[in-house]
């Protein structure tokens, strides 16, 4: 099997530093899933973050809630240790757990959360670990909680999704050229595009970028338990969707 790319210490820490710049809309489903978490001012619930990476989002969160606790869940370990560092000033506040998103960490949570949040993770799970992973964070989440998934989806139409990966593909290539995407990603975007574009339409396992259109991730949502499922905000190849489970 190879190498884990986020077990890189330099991958991680080029993407932490370049995030802005690799997806083109990651401050903005970052806000928008601020918005969206149906927190009161003075809340001191648990909300956790589902591949969290270097932590940029949970810091987000901590900041405006000031009691809230969080816990960032993320199987990349140089990830893990910026969001520590990122997680620091928050004391016992923020905590990390070294866990795969397929793993059974919401079982272990000190109380249920409030919301489960990500961010551009777990469409690397297949339909079937997906489906497993939204049952389980149905059943963590306290009554009312929520499920925001800032994440990549794609179109029903084969030629419309490969005319977004194309687009993307053409983002990259730019921001590489110009160096506001380092050159540790040059690899990196390679194999995308031969996995992507080059061999559209073959089959994926997982790790793979599993898209799936929006209406089959919402069906799922309801299927699992979620009393509502919407998509309040969705652009190209990105979208942001809510679970939310029955008081």
């Amino acid at each position: 099997m190879s190498e884990y790319r986020w077990n890189l210490d330099d991958f991680a820490a080029g993407y932490d530093a370049a995030a802005e710049h690799i997806h083109p809309h990651y401050v903005e489903i970052q806000d928008t899933i601020l918005e969206l978490l149906p927190l009161p001012p003075d809340s001191d619930a648990l909300v956790v973050d589902a591949g969290g990476g270097s932590g940029r989002l949970m810091e987000k969160i901590l900041r405006r809630w000031p009691n809230v606790k969080g816990i960032v869940v993320d199987q990349s370990m140089p990830f893990l240790a910026l969001a520590e560092r990122k997680l620091s000033e928050f004391g016992v506040r923020g905590a990390c757990v070294h866990a795969r998103l397929q793993d059974g960490w919401l079982e272990q949570l000190p109380e249920p959360p409030a919301a489960v949040v990500s961010m551009s993770a777990i469409h690397h799970l297949t339909p079937n670990e997906k489906h497993t992973l939204h049952e389980r964070i149905a059943a963590a989440l306290q009554p009312g909680g929520v499920f925001l998934n800032g994440d990549e989806v794609r179109p029903e139409s084969d030629d419309e999704y490969l005319r977004l990966l194309h687009h993307w593909s053409d983002h990259m290539r730019t921001g590489l050229a110009d160096g506001r995407i380092g050159s540790v990603f040059q690899s990196a975007y390679e194999k995308w595009a031969d996995r992507n574009i080059a061999k559209f339409g073959q089959p994926k396992q997982s790790g793979d970028d599993n898209l799936q259109p929006i209406e089959d991730l919402l069906t799922d949502f309801n299927q699992v338990g979620f009393a509502t499922a919407d998509a309040p905000w969705q652009r190209q190849l990105w979208a942001v969707l809510r679970g939310v489970k029955s008081v």
